[in-house]
């Protein structure tokens, strides 16, 4: 229930926004209350009326490529299916029914990769390829590759994507595939940042398919050549591109397409410091992505509405935004679980059936050859075990010796092995003990010695002028000056435990300056937000001491192996709870799988003693998310 009022309040929040500056940029935007039709009710009458099996196929495979061009994944998966079906279902009365069994694989291909589901993806393009010769069916061969080529190309396996595009540039005889492939082979250039070679293949397919201004391939291709113009500051032929492919998206039902661009308008807005012009556009977008339950481009709006907030110092909403964020990347996560459980449990149940199937054959074959089988097998056997039946027990006998004699050696290297290791643990254990022990004894010594030689002697004087019963004034101001002084002692002797710098210094200053430090030696773009600053300085020196090394550990990890190219860390206080936030744009791990080292044990090992939680989001290619919340009253009596 929170997670949906938390949304609702965002969608609220966001209508009102941009409704108010509605007035002035009508032309700017547009506002869907659901995906308008794409689909023209002929076509539907036709799929719904017609007898011939072919006319139907085809009135099928027409509807998905239009829901594959407007981008509406459940339809094209749909479509995908019921074709798929169809051909199967009538294949006797097709003749060509490779034909539309690999483009139902195509169709089922695209709808997967736009769900997330890139391991299914793959095999329907591996499907189509094996039923889709290149001698006969040459150009969905191809569209097969380039659909493999997009699967890696979205997985971040670049160079095997590359190396897919390149070798259908070099083979194939279609215009369309041709250009594709470049089309992609430049996608490739511009993830890995090779913007000229990227610009490059861009221009070429947008001077050959200058004839067709409206195709959906052109349009997104303007997108990444705008998106290049904005990388590099260009700003201006940057929103032409994006206003403009903006516009050709809503008049030709490329709803993904428009959102997409209008989040890449309302970015360049936010970079010309035209932050009400950015929000607006912004919030048109994700009042779309909320409507069409596109949670993808949900969770891309969210992010840069994030950035902006956090632009204009408005970091409750951006905390806000965040939460929304979590909650969203869980719901696509599990969604994404939900359907490969559903199709495990499909193919599971298919698998059963194909062997109940195979098993009543067996038994049927088996029934009507029992007697000549049964003969031959009698015979056989006779003769091979009067031939085989001495030689076998020979070498099984002396196989058996070898073996055992073999198991005794193993088993007594490794109780040997298993002494060593033990040895060896045990004498590091020890040498562990003493040296703590030893610390440990130091430690005693000198406070026993700071205690006797400053507050026992100060306590020893006070205690013989109060056993004289006649006491002028000087000599209590005498005792009472004594007792304050060994006051300030034990108090200065207390403090001295806790390093100098987290008493001398702010918290906030104390991890800027750590921040600085690392950034001028990597390449990183390392951003901090405290929030209310002056509050965070106020925390008791002890929590800010873990709390810096929980930072410093987060960003260690982080640096050694998420490959992040920027970090932001938000430090809040609420009420009576610290909340920590670290987020990155890394390479993300799969959280089920990954074992835990030493520096994240350390960081849970902290948080216990501090009765604090920690949360993990993360997911390959898109990046981690750490939500760390501490009990400020907790961590103070600790």
């Amino acid at each position: 229930m929170h997670i949906i009022s938390a949304r609702n309040f965002c969608i609220l929040f966001l209508l009102i926004s941009f409704s108010i500056n509605a007035q002035e940029k009508k032309d700017w935007y547009t506002v869907f209350g659901k995906i308008p039709e794409t689909i023209d009710k002929r076509l539907y009458n036709d799929l719904k009326n017609t007898k011939n099996l072919l006319q139907k196929v085809k009135v099928i495979d027409t509807i998905a490529a239009i829901h594959i061009q407007a981008g509406n994944t459940d339809s094209i998966l749909y479509y995908g299916e019921l074709l798929q079906n169809e051909v199967l279902a009538g294949k006797k009365e097709l003749s060509n029914v490779d034909l539309y069994i690999s483009k139902s694989h195509n169709i089922l291909g695209k709808g997967k990769l736009s769900k997330g589901l890139f391991d299914d993806a793959m095999k329907h393009h591996l499907d189509g390829i094996a039923i889709s010769p290149v001698s006969k069916m040459s150009k969905m061969y191809y569209t097969h590759q380039l659909g493999l080529g997009v699967v890696y190309l979205n997985q971040n396996e670049y160079d095997t994507a590359q190396s897919i595009f390149e070798t259908c540039i070099q083979n194939t005889k279609d215009d369309e595939i041709l250009f594709l492939a470049k089309k992609y082979l430049a996608d490739v250039y511009f993830f890995t940042e090779e913007t000229l070679k990227a610009k490059s293949y861009y221009l070429e397919v947008l001077d050959h398919l200058s004839s067709y201004p409206n195709n959906k391939t052109v349009l997104e291709t303007q997108l990444k050549l705008g998106r290049i113009d904005a990388y590099q500051s260009y700003f201006n032929p940057a929103l032409e591109y994006f206003i403009d492919v903006k516009e050709k998206a809503r008049k030709n039902n490329f709803y993904d397409l428009y959102i997409e661009a209008s989040i890449r308008v309302g970015i360049v807005y936010y970079k010309l410091d035209y932050l009400k012009d950015a929000e607006m556009i912004l919030s048109s977008a994700y009042v779309n992505a909320v409507q069409w339950n596109k949670l993808e481009l949900q969770r891309d709006v969210i992010m840069v509405l994030k950035d902006l907030k956090v632009a204009n110092k408005d970091y409750e909403n951006a905390y806000n935004l965040m939460t929304q964020y979590l909650s969203i990347s869980n719901e696509i996560l599990k969604d994404q679980n939900k359907k490969v459980v559903k199709e495990l449990e499909i193919k599971y149940q298919t698998l059963q059936k194909e062997k109940e199937i195979l098993s009543l054959k067996e038994e049927q074959l088996l029934k009507e050859n029992e007697i000549d089988r049964q003969r031959t097998i009698k015979k056989a056997f006779l003769i091979g075990f009067l031939v085989v039946l001495i030689p076998v027990i020979g070498l099984l006998f002396l196989y058996f010796q070898k073996l055992k004699t073999q198991v005794a050696l193993n088993k007594s290297q490794e109780e040997v092995n298993t002494q060593k290791v033990y040895g060896l643990m045990k004498d590091q254990e020890l040498n562990l003990i003493k040296a703590t022990m030893k610390g440990q004894d130091k430690e005693r010594q000198r406070l026993a010695r700071e205690l006797h030689d400053s507050v026992g002697g100060n306590l020893a004087s006070i205690k013989l002028q109060l056993s004289n019963a006649n006491k002028t004034d000087v000599q209590r101001s005498s005792i009472i000056k004594q007792v304050d002084e060994t006051y300030h002692q034990v108090r200065d002797f207390s403090h001295n435990l806790i390093p100098k710098k987290f008493q001398k210094n702010p918290i906030t200053v104390l991890i800027k300056e750590y921040i600085d430090n690392v950034s001028n030696g990597g390449n990183q773009n390392i951003s901090f937000h405290p929030y209310p600053e002056d509050e965070i300085d106020q925390i008791e020196p002890q929590l800010t001491e873990e709390l810096f090394k929980i930072i410093q550990e987060l960003l260690t990890n982080c640096l050694k192996h998420a490959k992040a190219k920027n970090i932001d860390i938000y430090l809040n206080k609420h009420e009576e709870t610290i909340q920590l936030l670290f987020e990155d744009n890394g390479v993300g791990f799969e959280t089920d799988k990954v074992t835990e080292g030493i520096g994240f044990k350390n960081i849970k090992n902290r948080l216990n003693a501090l009765e604090g939680k920690i949360f993990v989001d993360s997911t390959p290619g898109r990046g981690t998310v750490i939500d760390i919340e501490i009990p400020v009253l907790s961590a103070v009596s600790s």
